[in-house]
């Protein structure tokens, strides 16, 4: 039996404070001073990992801020800012708190680490002159989301236990787990460019709580909530075919469910996927393609001609076309339902994480799990027979003519909608980038393949895939 390549691991090294973060501790040598260094799996979430082995090296209990990132100091150097849990906390063997304060003053070993410490010193600074900044930047603030959680449980009632998961560290986003006497609950922050997942989760929550986790609180000054754990399992723990099944029809019910609320979804400033707002965008993502395509250097893939272009964007445009004279209506979407987003509930099925809600063609949505599902089962077509019919089921009093043709046009143009929709789309610097440019080259090649498929006269959805 063969074994996995060990993971290397990445190291951080720690501003770490106390105190309100009026001191931060140092590692003392013959050489000067250090700040000390951690070690994590490269594949875990930095900040619930840096928590863990802070306290599994140095018995402390701490939760982090965020990363500092220093100019010309290379990927190997990386620094974090953490903060005791404890006001007196010891520092561990052979180190020692050092006043805040006198930080120009101390002699580092390494001119990078002086300047990690100068950098969240004169952020420090900043903050204190303008009282306009992040939530989660300032030292202290999960004292305060504590005491917000443990208000917005009271009346249920549960108490926390003290003991927290925190899944990452950023002035603007937040997730922590907190362990109660009772159900575990989640506090969940957003920041740009994902605010609007916060109006839309509490809009869920409160219009269809069927398909929802239940938000118990809210403070709008954090674009923050608190939930309740679901009493489930993700889609992508397990094979179970009904599992996959259910979250189909629940997808679609939900979706119908939505149809007579489009006016308080479009509040919520959601993706807009809209058949008319998505042709807005054909001639410039096309106009795009021609110039990336052209730039392509490598030989393989193969580039796409420009004529394949143009017939890509004239399919495009009238399979948008063909969706909007079927006259389906306009639905809530979700276009991130990979199977980490879809618990699976005593037969029913919950969805997490709207930062990619939408509103627009329901197929959309559901191409992206038949994509999820053809990853986890291969060619399985009696199990995609099966999850098909389990969506088209729950439409078929809306008596659509032909819905599996229709849902292999969606499979096309869902990617589509995902290439137009995003915020990297909308960032024109990022679109400048080599990287860019090739994850888009990609979008449009499979396109292309399934629009080859539709275009075959393949009718059966199933064929397509």
């Amino acid at each position: 039996m063969s074994e996995s390549a060990p993971v290397n691991p990445v190291a951080w090294r720690i501003i770490l404070l106390r105190r309100n973060a009026s001191e931060f501790l140092v590692s003392e040598t013959e050489s000067g001073l250090f700040l000390p260094t951690v070690e994590i799996p490269v594949d875990r979430r930095t900040a619930q990992a840096l928590n863990a082995e802070i306290k599994a090296l140095w018995h402390l209990a701490v939760y982090s801020l965020y990363p500092i990132e220093l100019i010309d100091t290379g990927p190997t150097i990386r620094y974090h800012v953490v903060e005791a849990l404890q006001h007196d906390a010891q520092a561990p063997q052979s180190a020692r708190w050092v006043s805040a304060g006198d930080a120009s003053r101390l002699c580092f070993a390494e001119s990078s680490d002086f300047a990690a410490v100068q950098m969240w010193s004169e952020r420090i600074t900043r903050k204190e002159a303008n009282t306009s900044h992040p939530p989660f930047d300032k030292p202290g603030w999960f004292f305060a989301v504590k005491d917000f959680v443990q208000d917005s449980i009271q009346n249920i009632p549960l108490r926390l236990t003290g003991q927290f998961l925190q899944s990452n560290a950023s002035p603007s986003f937040s997730l922590i787990r907190f362990e109660t006497d009772g159900d575990a609950i989640w506090f969940k922050a957003v920041g740009e460019p994902n605010t609007r997942e916060f109006p839309l989760t509490v809009f869920v929550s409160s219009k269809l709580p069927a398909f929802s986790p239940r938000v118990l609180a809210t403070q709008p000054l954090w674009n923050a909530w608190v939930m309740l754990e679901i009493a489930g399992k993700p889609l992508a723990e397990t094979e179970n075919l009904s599992a996959w099944r259910n979250a189909a029809r629940d997808l679609a019910r939900m979706q119908i469910a939505s149809i007579e609320m489009i006016d308080g979804i479009l509040r919520s400033e959601l993706r807009d996927v809209r058949t008319t707002a998505l042709l807005g965008q054909v001639e410039p993502f096309f106009a795009l393609m021609r110039e990336w395509m052209d730039r392509q250097t490598k030989t393989t893939p193969t580039r796409l001609s420009l004529s394949e272009i143009e017939q890509l964007e004239c399919d495009t445009r009238d399979g948008l076309l063909a969706l909007q004279q079927e006259r389906i209506p306009d639905t809530l979407g979700h276009l991130d339902l990979n199977p980490e987003n879809v618990m699976t509930v005593n037969g029913g099925t919950v969805f997490l994480d709207w930062a990619e809600g939408c509103i627009g063609h329901p197929f959309l949505s559901f191409a992206h799990v038949l994509e999820y599902f053809l990853r986890t089962f291969g060619n399985n077509n009696r199990g995609k027979s099966t999850l098909i019919h389990a969506y088209l089921d729950v439409w078929e009093p809306l008596r659509f003519e032909a819905p599996e043709t229709t849902l292999s046009t969606s499979l096309f143009l869902a990617i589509f909608a995902h290439a137009v929709s995003t915020d990297l789309w909308r960032d024109s610097r990022r679109m400048l980038e080599p990287a860019t440019a090739g994850y888009y080259r990609s979008l449009a090649r499979r396109m292309k393949r399934y629009r080859d498929q539709v275009r075959d006269d393949v009718s059966s959805v199933s064929k397509t895939f």
